[in-house]
């Protein structure tokens, strides 16, 4: 697999989070808010997407082949 620096570094910064924090995804999701809530205070305009809706069926139900 090639190299990218960019993902590495990326992937670096997240291994140090995640240590940080004890590996323990609530104190990570905890930070973040704490981050976020921070942003909004200095004035940042924080974008929140509404979840997307499929319409109809959401599982598939498999049919027996036709029969020739």
């Amino acid at each position: 697999m090639i190299e990218n620096e960019i993902l590495a570094e990326i992937h670096r910064g997240r291994a140090e989070h995640a240590h940080a924090c004890n590996y323990d995804v609530d104190v990570i999701f905890a930070e973040m808010r704490e981050d976020l809530e921070r942003l909004r205070a200095e004035g940042w305009r924080v974008v929140s997407f509404p979840p997307k809706r499929i319409e109809g069926q959401t599982a598939v139900l498999r049919e027996d082949p036709p029969k020739t």
